[in-house]
């Protein structure tokens, strides 16, 4: 959690990012177990993240970061549902789909670089664990991958190095 406090500039970001982050500590247990992400968890956990960014725009009068959030998250999410129409159950599951849209709009809030840097953060990782899976015997090829931990992982080292840049 020091990472979240770290990268935040302000008091409702902080709290987005710990909000976002309070509600990933489960989705990774709970993907790697079973490979579903709850309703119940990454729903509040967008809403959340997208009131607090709200809440921080109206107090600084800085809209252009929300507006950045919202497209990245907006973006993102037709992408990975047009994935998932195009592709079937090969493609990413609409827990996937609505994980990625918390995780864009917190990091969408730096920006663009921010945001699509945690999403191949979190397909480069999970494809290389893919890889070594496959290689070692240990899955057959079609096998499923739980994406979730990927994505936050991929989040939480871009929040890091968040924690190392100015806002825009």
């Amino acid at each position: 959690m020091t990472i979240v406090v770290c990268a935040a500039p302000t008091t409702p970001v902080l709290l987005a990012s710990l909000w976002w982050a309070g509600c990933a500590v489960p989705l990774v247990f709970i993907d790697a177990q079973v490979h579903r992400l709850p309703n119940v968890i990454t729903m509040p956990a967008a809403a959340g993240v997208f009131t607090l960014l709200t809440f921080d725009a109206a107090l600084t009068h800085r809209w252009d970061p929300l507006l950045s959030a919202t497209i990245c998250a907006a973006v993102t999410t037709t992408v990975f549902v047009s994935m998932g129409l195009v592709l079937g159950s090969g493609g990413m599951g609409l827990g996937d789909t609505k994980l990625i849209a918390s995780v864009t709009a917190l990091l969408g809030w730096w920006g663009w670089g921010a945001a699509f840097g945690a999403v191949f953060l979190g397909l480069l990782s999970a494809g290389l664990v893919g890889v070594v899976l496959l290689a070692t015997g240990r899955v057959r090829h079609g096998a499923d991958i739980a994406m979730g931990p990927f994505f936050i992982a991929g989040a939480l080292v871009t929040l890091a190095l968040m924690a190392f840049v100015a806002p825009e």
